[in-house]
This record gives structure tokens, C-alpha cells and sequence, in this order.
């Protein structure tokens, strides 16, 4: 099985969480901050809903010691925890809260991976497979949660009501910007994955425009 940070690092799993950031943005421009935090509601959902399984494949699978186990399933309950905590109405709590998530997530992977070592062998079982795919699917809701919730701190940045006029203008422009970065983002797709890699400070450097714009219409 992959190392779980070999399949977060992978370049389609990065176009993927680049494209959920892109659309997240997109998103804040054209909803409310009450519909911004119920969909992040869904994305933890979803989330919650991979986590079960993959906690189920690796509580099943004969391939980790019963001791290491326990160690994984405290991470696993955890991050259930933090998942279960209801919507933050303000900017520190909501802030506090995704970093607690994320911090949940990133030690959870980081416990698993001290443990995975021995399933980088050829000979795999079968089981084997359904714990990465498993795996596979938690990461993949993970970066469409963190791509939401980091998207999602610009609604208490953004003031609609003040100036409306000049914060339509800087609206469409950033509409036009986050257009232009899907477009490009879809050429890199198709590319060959082994060239894909070279456009990765490209398209970081894209999404970091679009957060740095986002800024300016609080401004």
C-alpha cells in the first residue's frame, strides 16, 4: 500500500484539491455566509463518512499489531470529535476549530504512516487493496473539506454591504480570475502526470493570487 502521504502528495490528488479550491472560492462570491457554513457542514459529513470506513478497514485488517491499533483508533476518534462540533458562528471560532480539524487530520495520517511500513512489500494481501482504496477516498473528502473550509474564511472578510457598487466590480474581476485559473488547471490535467509536476509552483502560485484577491475586497 502507498504511504498515505505518497497518495496526498500524488499530482492528481494536488489538480483535484487545486480544482476544489478554486471552485470554494468561486463559490463565497455567490452565496451567503449561513449557506457558506452549511455546505462546509455537508463537506464534514462526507468526511465523517470516509473516516468510518477507513477506520473500519484498518480495524479489520490483519496487518497492524493489536497495540498499534489502539494508537490509530484514538487518532480516528479524535478527528471524530472535532468533525462532530457544531457550526462557529464568528471568525476566531471558526478558525480555531478548522485548524483543530486539520491539526486532527494531518496526526492522524502521520500515526498511520509510522505503521504502514510493512505493506510496501510485493506480496500484498487482497484486504490490502480495499484499505487503500479506502484510504484513497478519506483523503480525497479531506482536501474537499480543507479546500472548502480555508475558501470558506473569506466570508468573514468580505463586507457585501459597504461600497456595493465598487465590490461587484472587484467581484466579476476575481470571477474572471478564478475562470482563467480553472482553464488553465484543465491544460495541465490533460498533460501527461509526469510532466504535470512542473506546473506545481505554477498553480500554487495560481491559487495564491486568488487568495490575495479575495483580500482586497474587504479593503
Amino acid at each position: 500500500m502507498s504511504k498515505i502521504k505518497e497518495i496526498r502528495e500524488s499530482i492528481d490528488k494536488k489538480l483535484d484539491y487545486w480544482e476544489a479550491s478554486a471552485t470554494a472560492f468561486e463559490a463565497q462570491l455567490e452565496q451567503t455566509k449561513e449557506q457558506a457554513l452549511v455546505k462546509l457542514e455537508v463537506r464534514k459529513k462526507t468526511l465523517n463518512e470516509a473516516l468510518e470506513k477507513f477506520k473500519s478497514a484498518v480495524v479489520t485488517t490483519k496487518r497492524i499489531a493489536g497495540e498499534k491499533k489502539k494508537e490509530i483508533q484514538a487518532q480516528f476518534d479524535d478527528l471524530q470529535v472535532q468533525l462532530a462540533l457544531g457550526k462557529a458562528e464568528t471568525r476566531d471560532a471558526f478558525v480555531a476549530q478548522r485548524n483543530k480539524v486539520q491539526h486532527s487530520i494531518a496526526t492522524l495520517e502521520a500515526t498511520l504512516d509510522r505503521h504502514l511500513d510493512l505493506w510496501t512489500l510485493p506480496a500484498k494481501p487482497t484486504t490490502d487493496k480495499s484499505l487503500e482504496k479506502a484510504a484513497d477516498k478519506f483523503i480525497a473528502a479531506a482536501f474537499k473539506y480543507e479546500a472548502e473550509s480555508n475558501a470558506l474564511e473569506t466570508q468573514f472578510l468580505m463586507k457585501r454591504a459597504e461600497a456595493e457598487a465598487q465590490f461587484e466590480k472587484k467581484k466579476s474581476d476575481l470571477l474572471a480570475l478564478i475562470k482563467e485559473f480553472k482553464t488553465q488547471l484543465q491544460g495541465k490535467r490533460d498533460l501527461a502526470m509526469d510532466k504535470a509536476a512542473t506546473f506545481e509552483k505554477e498553480l500554487s502560485a495560481g491559487i495564491s493570487q486568488i487568495k490575495q484577491a479575495f483580500k482586497t475586497l474587504s479593503d
